[in-house]
C-alpha cells in the first residue's frame, strides 16, 4: 500500500525539546548577583535573546539598574532592543524605557527605529527620527536604510523625500546599503524614475542597489522591467537571483521562477538557505515534487554548509504536504531539530489539506506537551482540519476554547473556517446564524464559505441570497459568479444562469480557467480546456477517449448538473469530458509506467463530475491518483476517496 495513504503520525518517537531561556547555572559562570559588569549584562543580553521571557528580562533589566549599568548606552540599548521584540508585543513599554535612558545617544535612537519598524509601526519611527534631530543626537549610516524602509512602509511620500535630502545633505548618498534603501522607499512609492535616478547616480555598480530596484520592480507588478533589469545587471550575486525568484513567486509566475533557478544552476551559482526556501514555495505550489526532491538531496549533500534551521525544514516539509507525499513531510518535521510554532502549523495544515483531522487534533495537543503555545494560525489549521472530515462537534470545542483557554480573540478567518465546517456538514441554518451573530463584519470570504456549502447541498434560496450579496461585495470576482450559476444550473433555472453571465459581460468580469498540471521528469506540463498546444496533445485526446469509453462499459454516467449551458446532453458530456483534469490524467497515463501514481495539481476546486470519474479511473486501471485541488487532496485508489466524498 502506498506510504502516502497509510501514513499515521508516530508520536511515541523522540520528542524534540523546546528551551526557554534560563539564567546559567553556577557550575559554568557566576550567578547573576556576582557579576555586575557591564560585560557580564551584555553577554546575558546577547546570549539567547530569542528564548527570553519578559520576566527573565526584568530581572536583567533590575540587575542594570542596581549596578549603575543602565547609564551605559550600550546596555540600555540592548535591554531596549530585548524588550521591543515583537513576539511580545510590547513596544509600548519599549518606548517608555528609551524616555528613561539619560541623554540617549544614536545608537539608542537606532535600536528604537528599527524596533518600531519590525513592530509594524513606521510613523512611529519617523517621529522618533525627528525627536533624535531635535536632541542633537547626530543621525549616522545605520540610521538611514531603517528609517527610508520606514516611509516606505508608511507610504509618506513628502517625509521620504525630505529623509533622502538629509542623507545627501549629510554625505550618505554613496553608502550602498542607504542607496539601495532609498530605491526601494521609491520602488513602494511607485516612483519607478527617482529610483532608476538613484540607481543611476555615479554609475553605480553595486549589487544591493540593483537588487533593490529589481525588487521595486516586482514590487510594482512591472514583471518584464524586473527582468530586464535583472539581465542587464554587471555583476550579479546570489541575493540578485534570489529577488528575482521570491519576486516571480509573489507575483504568481511559479514556472518562471523554477527556471530562474534551472538557470542559476547551469551557471553554477551555488544557491544559499534562502533562496531554496523560495524554490520550495514554488515547487509546493506547482506540485514539483522532483525539484522538491532534488532541492532536500541538495541540502543534505552541503550539511555543513546550509544549516536545516526551522525556517528552511518549515518550507522543505510544506513543500512535501503539498506535493501529496504526507510521509516524507512528517519525516522531515520528525528529524528537525529546530522547531518554531510555526513548523507545527505547517505539518497541522498539512494534515488538514489531507483529511487527517483526527491526527491534526492530536498534534495541535502534541505541541502543547512540548511547550509550544497555539496562536491563531495554529486555530486555522486545526479548524480546517474539522472543516475537512465534518468534525463539527470538535470545531465547536476547539473554536471555544480559543478565548476562554487560550486568550486567543477569534478573528474573521477563525469564523469564517467554522461557518465552512458548518455549512459542509449541512447546518446551514447554525451557519447563517453564526454569520448573523458575529461580533465582526463579515468579509466576502465567511460569505463565499456559506455560498459553497449551499452548492454543496442544494439550497437555492440561501444560495441566491448570499451570492446577489457577494456580487455587490466583488463585483470583479469571477468565482462568485460561477458558483452562483451552479447552484442555479443544478436546480435547472436556466434563465437565472443566462443573467448571471450577462451581467459577467457587462462588468467586463472574466472568468478563470480551470487549468491542471502534472510534473514529469522534472518538467510542469500545464493544460487548460480548449487549448490543443500540447505537443502530445493528439495522443492525449485519442487516450482520454478510449478511458471514458472503458469506464461508461463500467456503469459511468457523467454528471452533467455542474455544466453552466442549457444546451443538449451530449454536448455536456463532451465539454466534461476535456476537463483538464482528465486531460492531465490521460497525459500522465502516457507518460508513466503502469502502477506508478500519478500526481495532478488543479488551480479549481474538482466538479463533481471529475470526482467520481477519477475514483472509477483509479479502480479499472489500478491506479492511484493524487489530486490537489483548491480545497484539499484527494487520494483516489481502488474506486474510493480518501476525502470519502466529503470536500
Amino acid at each position: 500500500m502506498n506510504a502516502a495513504t497509510t501514513y499515521s503520525p508516530p508520536y511515541h518517537r523522540r520528542h524534540h525539546q523546546h528551551h526557554h531561556f534560563q539564567l546559567p547555572p553556577p557550575q559554568s559562570q557566576p550567578s547573576i548577583v556576582s557579576i555586575p559588569t557591564q560585560k557580564s549584562i551584555l553577554d546575558l543580553l546577547n546570549s539567547k535573546p530569542a528564548t527570553f521571557s519578559l520576566q527573565s528580562l526584568a530581572q536583567i533589566h533590575a540587575l542594570a539598574l542596581k549596578t549603575g549599568h543602565f547609564h551605559d548606552h550600550f546596555v540600555s540599548g540592548t535591554l531596549l532592543k530585548c524588550y521591543a521584540n515583537p513576539r511580545f508585543h510590547n513596544l509600548d513599554s519599549a518606548i517608555q524605557l528609551f524616555r528613561n535612558v539619560p541623554s540617549p545617544n544614536v545608537f539608542v535612537h537606532n535600536v528604537l527605529i528599527k524596533a518600531c519598524l519590525d513592530n509594524g509601526e513606521p510613523l512611529q519611527a519617523v517621529w522618533l527620527y525627528y525627536e533624535l534631530m531635535m536632541n542633537d543626537a547626530k543621525p549616522n549610516k545605520f540610521t538611514y536604510p531603517t528609517l527610508l524602509k520606514a516611509c516606505g512602509d508608511g507610504g509618506i511620500v513628502a517625509e521620504g523625500k525630505q529623509v533622502h535630502c538629509h542623507v545627501v545633505k549629510l554625505g550618505f548618498a554613496g553608502d550602498g546599503h542607504v542607496k539601495s534603501a532609498g530605491i526601494r522607499m521609491y520602488g513602494y512609492f511607485g516612483m519607478a524614475a527617482d529610483a532608476r535616478k538613484m540607481l543611476d547616480d555615479e554609475d553605480d555598480d553595486d549589487a544591493v542597489c540593483w537588487n533593490a530596484m529589481i525588487d521595486g520592480y516586482f514590487r510594482r507588478g512591472k514583471i518584464e522591467d524586473a527582468r530586464n533589469l535583472f539581465d542587464e545587471m554587471p555583476d550579479r550575486d546570489e541575493i540578485s537571483w534570489s529577488v528575482v525568484i521570491d519576486g516571480y513567486i509573489k507575483s504568481g509566475f511559479y514556472k518562471e521562477a523554477l527556471e530562474v533557478f534551472n538557470t542559476m544552476q547551469s551557471e553554477r551559482i551555488r544557491p544559499g538557505k534562502f533562496v531554496l526556501t523560495s524554490v520550495l514555495a514554488a515547487c509546493a505550489h506547482l506540485g514539483a515534487l522532483d525539484h522538491g526532491r532534488w532541492v532536500h538531496a541538495y541540502v543534505r549533500r552541503k550539511k555543513k554548509s546550509i544549516v536545516m534551521d526551522a525556517v528552511l525544514g518549515t518550507a522543505l516539509l510544506d513543500m512535501y504536504a503539498k506535493c501529496g507525499r504526507l510521509d516524507m513531510a512528517w519525516e522531515v518535521f520528525e528529524s528537525m531539530k529546530e522547531k518554531e510554532v510555526f513548523s507545527w502549523n505547517a505539518m497541522i495544515k498539512g494534515l488538514a489539506m489531507h483529511g487527517r483531522a483526527d491526527d491534526a487534533v492530536e498534534l495541535f495537543f502534541e505541541m502543547q506537551r512540548r511547550k509550544f503555545r497555539p496562536n491563531g494560525i495554529t486555530f486555522i489549521g486545526v479548524l480546517n482540519a474539522c472543516a475537512h472530515s465534518g468534525a463539527v462537534e470538535q470545531a465547536l470545542k476547539l473554536f471555544n476554547s480559543m478565548e476562554n483557554v487560550y486568550n486567543i480573540e477569534p478573528e474573521v478567518e477563525h469564523y469564517g473556517c467554522l461557518v465552512d465546517c458548518l455549512g459542509r456538514s449541512g447546518r446551514l441554518e447554525e451557519a447563517e446564524e453564526l454569520v448573523n451573530s458575529m461580533p465582526i463584519e463579515p468579509n466576502p470570504a465567511v460569505y463565499g464559505s456559506l455560498l459553497g456549502a449551499c452548492r454543496i447541498h442544494g439550497n437555492a434560496e440561501l444560495g441566491e441570497r448570499i451570492g446577489r450579496l457577494l456580487l455587490e461585495l466583488e463585483p470583479n470576482n469571477s468565482g462568485r459568479y460561477a458558483l452562483l450559476s451552479n447552484i442555479y444550473a443544478k436546480a435547472e433555472r436556466w434563465d437565472d444562469v443566462a443573467e448571471v453571465r450577462k451581467l459577467m459581460k457587462e462588468r467586463g468580469v472574466k472568468t478563470n480557467p480551470g487549468s491542471s498540471m502534472i510534473e514529469l521528469g522534472g518538467c510542469v506540463h500545464e493544460f487548460k480546456m480548449g487549448e490543443g498546444c500540447h505537443p502530445k496533445m493528439k495522443e492525449i485526446y485519442s487516450t482520454l477517449k478510449v478511458m471514458i469509453e472503458r469506464l461508461e462499459m463500467e456503469g459511468y454516467v457523467p454528471n452533467t448538473s455542474q455544466v453552466l449551458f442549457n444546451i443538449e446532453e451530449e454536448e455536456k458530456e463532451t465539454a466534461l469530458q476535456y476537463h483538464s483534469e482528465k486531460l492531465a490524467i490521460a497525459f500522465g497515463f502516457i507518460s508513466t509506467k503502469p502502477g506508478e501514481t500519478i500526481r495532478v495539481v488543479k488551480n479549481l476546486r474538482v466538479c463533481d463530475d471529475c470526482h467520481s470519474a477519477i475514483k472509477l479511473i483509479s479502480r479499472v486501471y489500478g491506479r492511484e491518483i493524487a489530486l490537489r485541488d483548491r480545497v484539499r487532496y484527494h487520494h483516489f485508489r481502488d474506486g474510493t476517496c480518501s476525502c470519502k466524498d466529503f470536500w
